[in-house]
């Protein structure tokens, strides 16, 4: 009997043993902190209802609420027109300006072949011409080289540019005024026993140039057109970005009154 009891009090405390082993290594799965182990995070916190007064007025639980998309980085249709219109006015800003560069550019070639002094006014008219056109190539190199890394000029470089065009418009003014005032209403004698046409008229220069200056002048009011056009848009940009944005948030019968 005595060997039965022993073997009895061995398999109680084998079990006993297994047991407290069993409860400790649970414990630590449920506390690894307890274990040395740094705590699992949580995947999910605790569900905490919304409080409703953090709600926006007129919104409640339910309610499909839309926000504003964000800014989209692609043009609209619309600033898509602009642009090409734009880019057509930089064209013939540049090709209108090469034809002022060889309108008064002949009679420059014709003094210098002659030996002789070369007028103040077409120095001035090729300046002008120079100057725009270097201008117009800028305006449409720039942007198509740039495309690709979607350059956006600063607001802040608008109201160079468009200091820059208003002194352009000024000169076209003045090469108008100046050479509008010689040959506008001046045409070329075709008899030559008008004398008071021929003292007129060999001041200005001989049939060809005068019909040719006439031309210069009506391309220079030309000129004058297109670049008011860009130097006015570019003010207006400029304008709007100064302008601060509305607030957020206002509702439509407070913007319409």
């Amino acid at each position: 009997m005595s060997f039965v009891a022993v073997k009895l009090l061995k398999l109680g405390y084998s079990q006993a043993k297994k047991q407290s082993a069993k409860k400790q290594q649970h414990q630590q799965f449920q506390d690894p902190a307890a274990a040395g182990y740094p705590p699992y995070p949580q995947p999910y916190p605790p569900y905490q209802p919304y409080p409703m007064g953090e709600y926006p007025p007129g919104v409640a639980p339910g309610t499909n609420m839309s926000y504003p998309p964000e800014n989209d980085p692609k043009p609209s249709k619309g600033s898509k027109v602009i642009s090409m219109i734009m880019s057509a006015l930089r064209f013939f800003q540049f090709v209108f300006g090469l034809a002022v560069i060889g309108l008064y550019g002949q009679d420059v070639q014709h003094d210098h072949d002659s030996k002789n002094t070369w007028h103040a006014k077409w120095l001035f008219a090729l300046i002008v011409g120079f100057l725009a056109t270097t201008t117009a190539a800028i305006h449409m190199i720039v942007p198509f080289c740039m495309r690709r890394v979607n350059y956006n000029p600063s607001p802040a470089l608008r109201l160079p540019q468009f200091t820059w065009e208003f002194v352009l418009c000024v000169l076209w003014l003045t090469l108008f005024g100046i050479f509008g005032r010689m040959y506008i209403g001046v045409h070329p004698s075709t008899s030559s026993s008008k004398r008071d046409s021929d003292s007129s008229t060999s001041d200005l220069g001989d049939a060809s140039k005068i019909n040719r200056m006439r031309h210069a002048v009506w391309v220079d009011l030309v000129n004058l057109a297109f670049w008011f056009i860009t130097a006015s848009w570019v003010l207006l940009r400029w304008l709007k970005a100064r302008r601060p944005a509305g607030p957020v948030g206002v509702d439509a019968e407070k913007e319409g009154a």
